[in-house]
């Protein structure tokens, strides 16, 4: 009996980190960061995202639906830089991103509404929240830009 209840309590444990498999952290946007296009396209696609289409072969774009809540994922290649756009309005998103750069924080401001984030190996997160469209108290719409430090740049 003591088996199963342990069996339990391991299975009813790892459904809630199953959830955020989908959403991005610090290491996947360091992997996106620092990987070609190619395995990007990847390892998006293996994280749940659908891929959509984009104008530019140097841009791609992905989309998350999870329980009514939607992640858009541009991901832009300039030059050896990638430049990473995440728009969402999945709370569970956001504070997987600020949750797992806490140990990596150099700063973090907050000006006119667009907090920045300085974090080690990474470059600056801007974070910006806005209300939803038609209104909800609950709900909010949240902006994240990814911008790489000048020397990280990604490999072949």
């Amino acid at each position: 009996m003591k088996k199963i209840l342990l069996v339990i309590a391991f299975c009813g444990l790892s459904f809630p980190s199953r959830a955020q498999q989908k959403f991005l952290s610090y290491e996947d946007i360091v992997y996106i960061e620092t990987n070609n296009l190619q395995k990007t396209a990847d390892f998006m696609l293996t994280k749940g995202y659908t891929a959509l289409k984009t104008k530019k072969a140097d841009n791609l774009k992905y989309k998350l639906t999870n329980d009514g809540n939607t992640s858009e994922v541009e991901i832009r290649l300039d030059g050896r830089r990638i430049y990473v756009y995440i728009a969402t309005d999945e709370i569970m998103q956001v504070n997987l991103i600020t949750n797992s750069i806490a140990p990596f924080l150099i700063s973090k401001e907050d000006i006119s509404g667009v907090i920045n984030y300085k974090v080690k190996d990474l470059g600056n997160i801007y974070m910006m929240v806005s209300d939803k469209t038609p209104y909800s108290p609950i709900k909010k719409d949240y902006d994240i830009r990814i911008v790489s430090e000048k020397n990280i740049t990604t490999y072949n």
